[in-house]
């Protein structure tokens, strides 16, 4: 499913956070959002996700028509929250099945053997089959996170929106859920929004970036057109110094500021 953001523009109060933002985002496109702190990239999603109404603007869904209703769009987009909260008498399978909700057609009934059997699934391709009957605060961050992950891709949407997913995980969880989100849109034809905060993941993963800074799209495109030094220090306010790697994308290195020019 595409996605197009129309001059999408959004005020807390009276304060403008995002001005006229126009996107489109293509299936199986797994876009990086970026931008330092406050300037918008979590708002955009909340106002994909149908949770805040934009002020003007529209977004589209497949080029010609908007999600009739909430249900719908649960149906069709899944979302990882930056900071999600688990219940913590739940049992990670618990946690996982609640992503079926959307998909219950009768919610007296409860879940069914399909729901169940989709769980199993895709606990499986997580590797996390074994955690099925611990409670979610026995958990590791790690672990937590790819629960949180199970919960999404049992939702079956075709549009995941991440927020922060590498948010308090070290290196090797943060790399193993890249690649496991770079698949899902390389062969499974997910489109991926993902709010990041580091440059260096966004380039080794994302097929676009898009920056923002005071809620205006300052930049967008592939890593190697994006990632400059001239776009680090508008955007960032830091120099840095930007080199390749073996396969020819750019890798930011910050410099530290001495107190010279």
């Amino acid at each position: 499913m595409s996605l197009a953001a129309e001059q999408v523009s959004f005020a807390y109060y009276g304060r403008p956070v995002l001005r006229e933002i126009s996107l489109t985002i293509e299936p199986g496109e797994f876009l990086g959002f970026l931008g330092p702190n406050g300037s918008g990239k979590s708002t955009f999603l909340k106002i994909i996700l149908g949770y805040l109404k934009p002020s003007r603007g529209r977004i589209l869904f497949s080029g010609t028509h908007t999600l009739p209703n909430q249900e719908e769009r649960s149906r069709r987009i899944a979302f990882l929250p930056q900071n999600p909260v688990l219940h913590g008498s739940l049992l990670v399978k618990e946690v996982i099945v609640l992503g079926r909700l959307p998909h219950i057609k009768d919610r007296w009934a409860g879940y069914g053997k399909s729901d169940w059997a989709k769980v199993a699934e895709v606990m499986e391709i997580l590797g996390i089959s074994g955690l099925a009957d611990r409670k979610v605060t026995e958990l590791s961050g790690g672990e937590r996170q790819k629960v949180i992950i199970g919960r999404c891709l049992v939702q079956e949407g075709d549009i995941l929106l991440l927020d922060e997913v590498s948010s308090g995980l070290d290196l090797n969880h943060t790399i193993e859920i890249m690649e496991f989100m770079r698949q899902k849109s390389g062969k499974e034809g997910k489109t991926i929004i993902a709010v990041l905060h580091d440059l260096n993941l966004a380039s080794q993963y994302c097929d676009r970036i898009v920056l923002l800074k005071e809620g205006c799209l300052r930049y967008q495109g592939g890593p190697r057109e994006v990632i400059t030094g001239n776009m680090v220090e508008e955007i960032y306010g830091i120099r840095a110094l930007i080199q390749t790697d073996g396969e020819g994308r750019p890798v930011v290195l910050p410099r530290r500021n001495n107190g010279e020019d």
